[in-house]
């Protein structure tokens, strides 16, 4: 059972989750399953609804809040506690750099199949090859890895 909050509390937490999820660009699915939460119990919480304990628990650490940070402006505080990253922390993306160009070749070719009907399959795929290749030569000047 959900522990028992002023219908304010819930809401300014609620807010507070919101304006955080913005500011990390994330959508509520992305939270509610990076936290192993069903959407629902996620919406839940954005809608200012009491949830258990353990929901708070699982949302902070995908906001990047201290533990305790949800119950703490339950009881009153202002702000959440935000936590750093450690130095020199890795950022891990399970995308690669060529999965990536792949599909703007992919995108390219698509579009000028679709929109051209003088190009010939050999000219459709220099351009793709262009493109993708121009795609990897920026992104190995701006220093991002390709593996």
């Amino acid at each position: 059972m959900a522990p028992r909050h002023d219908e304010d509390a819930l809401q300014r937490l609620a807010g507070l989750i919101i304006k955080r999820r913005s500011e990390l660009r994330l959508h509520k699915v992305d939270v509610a399953r990076q936290a192993q939460l069903q959407v629902n119990t996620y919406s839940k919480v954005e809608d200012g609804l009491p949830v258990r304990t353990t929901t708070y628990t699982k949302i902070e650490p995908i906001l990047g809040w201290a533990a305790g940070s949800c119950i703490d402006i339950l009881g009153g505080a202002a702000a959440a506690t935000l936590v750093e990253a450690a130095p020199g922390a890795a950022v891990f993306s399970p995308v690669r750099a060529e999965d990536l160009a792949e599909d703007v070749g992919d995108v390219v070719q698509d579009a000028a199949v679709a929109i051209s009907d003088t190009m010939t399959a050999a000219e459709i795929r220099e351009l793709k090859r262009q493109v993708v290749s121009k795609v990897l030569e920026r992104w190995e000047k701006r220093g991002i890895d390709r593996n």
